[in-house]
């Protein structure tokens, strides 16, 4: 995991990084850091070589145009990245707030409670705010409002994810939670006992696919293997843990400000760029870790060009819900 927003010190040309400390200001450990073993190190280095550019021009024009008071231009500024010291207003710029009565209160069942409790120890467990005792129940007390305002979802495995991402960037825990609950009471449904919310996406999904990777479905059904076995965790995570964090990061600016058709943009563009590899799949178990390996792609760490490609599809919100009318028509209750 990792995201932008450290202070490197480099040569002019971008070919050479040093940084000054093994975690970012997310606090999670860098996959080049000497302490990390994986042995990614100058395949990182050279993408942020190509990256931070981008980071420092991006930033450049947010504070020249301002585009937070121009809606005509946000929605471009956005798609092409939000600097980290205005990604806090951005996220939270049509949250509600939990003091306006928007969400009633209801009683969390003991079951729910301790199903968090079990889950807190294992949310990023190496990241160096997490692992405290203090924001641990400040993660609790973030999940268990999501329980107790959205009795419909309760808690489901991974939204302990998507909660400790959003409090490591808002940094302010009233607000952090408000933004939770309101974020994923846009997406309740994907969370009830049947699921039937990411069941119908799924649908849509491999419609989209059909259109646009006619490949990989052949390669599906050919295998017989359905869409919510291999990616199913993409949308109940929101591609937390499944995407490097600056790509997350890149996706969330989009969706937030635009909606859901970005978790499928992405989703569709992850599997054309790695459309080769999975369409010589003989087996599911070769179809499996196929998959497991987009999200340590070349198309998956290079987020800016892969914000760009996804931009470009035809796949908007409108044409979104009214694929889902069909798909809630064809899945079973």
């Amino acid at each position: 995991m990792y995201v932008f927003n450290f202070y490197p010190t480099h040569s002019k040309s971008h070919k050479k990084i040093d940084f000054r400390s093994d975690v970012d200001d997310l606090g999670f450990m860098r996959p080049w850091s000497t302490l990390e073993e994986s042995g990614c190190q100058k395949q990182y280095e050279t993408w942020y070589a190509s990256y931070l550019p981008i980071v420092v021009r991006r930033r450049c024009r947010w504070e020249k145009e301002n585009p937070r008071r121009n809606s005509h231009l946000l929605q471009r500024f956005v798609r092409k990245g939000i600097p980290h010291t205005f990604r806090k207003e951005l996220w939270l710029r049509s949250c509600p707030s939990r003091k306006d009565g928007v969400w009633q209160r209801h009683e969390v069942p003991d079951e729910v409670i301790k199903q968090i409790k079990l889950d807190l120890p294992r949310t990023f467990p190496d990241n160096k705010f997490l692992k405290t005792e203090t924001t641990r129940k400040t993660l609790g007390r973030a999940l268990f409002a999501v329980a107790e305002h959205i009795p419909s979802v309760g808690y489901c495995q991974g939204l302990n994810f998507v909660a400790g991402i959003i409090l490591l960037v808002v940094n302010d825990e009233a607000r952090a939670i408000d933004l939770l609950i309101h974020l994923v009471s846009q997406r309740q449904d994907y969370y009830g006992k049947n699921m039937i919310g990411l069941r119908r996406d799924m649908h849509v999904l491999h419609s989209l696919l059909r259109e646009h990777c006619p490949r990989v479905i052949v390669t599906l059904e050919k295998l017989d293997v359905g869409l919510d076995m291999l990616v199913g965790k993409w949308f109940v995570c929101w591609f937390v843990e499944s995407l490097p964090m600056e790509t997350v990061l890149r996706l969330w600016d989009c969706m937030i400000y635009e909606g859901d058709e970005w978790l499928f943009k992405i989703a569709v563009s992850l599997f054309r760029s790695n459309m080769i590899a999975i369409s010589s799949c003989e087996t599911i178990d070769q179809l499996m870790t196929e998959i497991q390996n987009i999200g340590t792609s070349k198309a998956a760490l290079y987020c800016h060009q892969l914000m760009m490609k996804s931009a470009a599809l035809p796949i908007t919100n409108k044409s979104i819900e009214n694929l889902r009318v069909v798909a809630e028509k064809e899945i079973p209750e």
